[in-house]
């Protein structure tokens, strides 16, 4: 994992996660040579600061913020008004040791997510599992949830008949109880079980139908951007011959084949079902012009040549290229909001991961091998029957017309 100019990115989401959490105002966590040091300053009063018994590292995060929590609990109910005391009777007490602090449990979840699993952006954790999180404690708090189910149960009742939201909170809350029962020892009954999802989330959202566009769709689209941003044309350019998953727009690297062509490699190895998908040499499958000929972007040759120009940030840096940023770009876009309402109109949503899904389908219609395909998209033959386009409506029609003639 890279460090940053406040150390690994865990030591900067630690002191993120104590100085904003709702109940910890005033607190603030710093490294003290080699232990996890805390301070608080009241609102127009005097700071204290005092060392945990621990050392500064990511194993103790949870710990840490377990024992904090107590901490200020205590000088919050007025059992004492040294934070260094607060400290000690909360580490003695019996709650410290055999409680369950489920705001903690919430602050390990964001942590892992955010650092560790998923690596999540801070708006993914606000959009699909703060709210959802935040109401689930509450019941808690107040009695009302004493399992799984009964939790569950409860804070579903807060997204009644909204399909969507009531997925996202079925997995934010079974992300919760496991993390809590193989984190913080909580006991199984408040595993929240598929069989719980199934009798209480209600009628799954309608799976919507993922867009794919045609070539001269989005030769207009690259077309159109690249006389204003030609750098963010050349995004799209690559993701539309290659067809990556936007993350792995960080990591290519040029590449020359045994045959002593150029190509250009993905170091990006995704963790999928529990195993990480490949390493790869990428494949272009070109677009194709009116007259079926191949259109060819000199895509490789420049990036070989370190001469490919791509976004930049204010700083003058390369920008990170990922699904947010590309969304965000996109969205703004004239062509792609005139495309999303084509899509929408034809009962298809378009999203970045189109340009995968498209490239996916313009394979399939080019008659390259289910293998190689799956191959040069870095998954296996069942994922890929099980998530993308092998062809559109009509084509399929068209086929079978013309194998009765």
């Amino acid at each position: 994992m890279p460090r940053t100019q406040n150390g690994a990115p865990w030591e900067a989401n630690f002191r993120l996660t104590i100085r904003t959490a709702p109940g910890l105002q005033g607190f603030t966590v710093s490294n003290a040579g080699t232990k996890i040091q805390v301070r608080f300053r009241p609102d127009g009063g005097k700071g204290q600061a005092a060392r945990l018994p621990m050392l500064w590292e990511q194993g103790n995060v949870n710990k840490a913020t377990l024992l904090i929590n107590h901490a200020a609990q205590a000088l919050l109910e007025g059992k004492t008004d040294s934070l260094a005391t607060a400290i000690a009777m909360s580490q003695s007490s019996s709650t410290m040791r055999h409680g369950l602090d489920w705001q903690a449990v919430a602050h390990g979840l964001r942590e892992v997510l955010m650092n560790h699993r998923n690596e999540i952006r801070a708006t993914t954790w606000r959009d699909n599992y703060q709210s959802y999180v935040e109401e689930a404690l509450r019941l808690i708090a107040a009695g009302e949830a004493s399992d799984g189910h009964s939790l569950l149960k409860g804070t579903l009742a807060k997204w009644e008949g909204m399909a969507p939201s009531s997925a996202a909170c079925c997995n934010a809350l079974r992300n919760l109880t496991d993390h809590a029962i193989a984190r913080f020892g909580a006991a199984k009954s408040w595993q929240v079980t598929s069989a719980d999802i199934q009798a209480l989330r209600g009628k799954p959202p309608k799976k919507r139908r993922k867009a794919t566009l045609s070539d001269s769709e989005l030769i207009l689209l690259i077309d159109g951007i690249a006389s204003r941003n030609p750098r963010w044309a050349n995004v799209l350019r690559i993701m539309t011959l290659f067809g990556l998953r936007p993350i792995e727009l960080q990591h290519l690297t040029p590449n020359t084949r045994e045959d002593g062509s150029l190509g250009i490699w993905c170091r990006h190895a995704k963790t999928c079902g529990g195993s990480q998908t490949q390493q790869r040499r990428l494949e272009p499958c070109w677009l194709q012009d009116t007259d079926g000929s191949a259109i060819h972007w000199n895509i490789i040759e420049l990036f070989h040549d370190g001469l490919l120009e791509l976004p930049l940030g204010n700083d003058g840096e390369p920008r990170k290229l990922d699904g947010h940023h590309c969304e965000v770009f996109l969205k703004r876009q004239p062509e792609w909001r005139h495309l999303q309402q084509v899509c929408e109109n034809r009962g298809e949503w378009l999203r970045t991961y189109s340009f995968r899904d498209t490239f996916s389908l313009r394979c399939h219609r080019q008659k390259i091998e289910l293998s190689a395909i799956c191959a040069a998209m870095g998954h296996s033959i069942e994922a890929h029957g099980r998530a993308y386009r092998w062809e559109p409506e009509q084509t399929t029609a068209s086929a079978f017309a013309s194998a009765h003639f």
